[in-house]
């Protein structure tokens, strides 16, 4: 009974902290509406329905008996597998989209094979659960995914602009080895899995909010005709080539802002040819209805 105690209690706190995350990022989504957060949004509201149904179980199995507990385990082992087959893909795609680099082929067919896979151990370890090589498998495809877009992140952490992404990107690749420990006791020991996801959502969840907080702590108060380095954010543009966007929203020329910032006529120009290629534009006119467009959507 003790133990049941202590499993609700921790997806109890797993939840409450989910619950936040998901607020602020629904607010995030409708302040920046990138593409891959309303998949976000989705993926974790399933999860919470999974803390939800994990809290359910242990009442139902103390309560009503083992076999209705067991139907319950069924519909929340078949959420979970589902929840991390779509990590298995949003993990490296997010990886890309932070580095700003293009989501592309062969990453593209290997996750979404490694997926595939992982739902097909997933599906198996629920029909033969007496062999636990499935689920120590699942775990071990799992890992393999996450410790190569660590590696991918750290490889290219230097390039990433914002200070604060940057900042939360250790704090997780900190936290997963930090984990370690407990993703080898789950290769061994199947029962722990159910104990150690709670863990892992409240950890995941407290740096997504950490973010979050820091995230809106920097909106500055401006009008709505204002031009902020946060409002450009999703082109993954420079300070220096902002500063170079606010010349051009000037109608300065190029030989004009390089005046202004005391750099070369060929420096400015490859500036505004980054600025162009991030914005996927080819004008000033184009580049001013982007600007123009990014002034409303917040």
């Amino acid at each position: 009974m003790a133990m049941e105690g202590l499993t609700i209690l921790l997806y109890m706190f797993a939840f409450a902290t989910g619950c936040m995350t998901l607020v602020l990022s629904v607010v995030f989504h409708i302040r920046e509406s990138y593409r891959w957060t309303k998949f976000f949004i989705v993926f974790h509201s399933s999860l919470l329905l999974v803390m939800v149904l994990q809290v359910l179980q242990v009442f139902i199995t103390v309560f009503l008996g083992n076999t209705i507990g067991l139907v319950l385990s069924y519909v929340i082992r078949g959420l979970l597998a589902a929840n991390v087959s779509f990590l298995m893909v949003f993990i490296p795609y997010f990886t890309t989209w932070v580095i700003a680099q293009p989501w592309r082929n062969p990453y593209k067919v290997i996750f979404l094979v490694a997926s595939c896979a992982y739902m097909a151990l997933s599906v198996l370890d629920m029909i033969f659960v007496r062999i636990s090589a499935l689920g120590s498998s699942m775990v071990l495809v799992f890992s393999a995914m996450l410790f190569f877009c660590i590696g991918v992140v750290l490889k290219n952490l230097k390039t990433i602009q914002q200070h604060d992404v940057r900042t939360v990107l250790k704090s997780i690749i900190i936290l997963s080895f930090v984990m370690i420990p407990t993703l080898v006791i789950n290769v061994f020991v199947h029962e722990a899995r159910y104990i150690s996801y709670p863990f892992y959502f409240m950890a995941f969840s407290i740096l997504l909010l950490v973010y979050l907080f820091i995230y809106f702590s920097r909106i500055p108060i401006s009008s709505q005709n204002e031009l902020t380095y946060e409002r450009l954010a999703r082109f993954h543009i420079t300070e220096r080539e902002f500063s170079v966007v606010q010349f051009i929203k000037q109608g300065l020329t190029n030989k004009e802002i390089a005046e202004r910032l005391d750099i070369s006529v060929n420096t400015v120009n490859n500036h505004v040819a980054n600025i162009y290629a991030k914005a996927q534009v080819r004008s000033r006119i184009d580049l001013l209805n982007v600007l123009s467009e990014a002034m409303k959507s917040v």
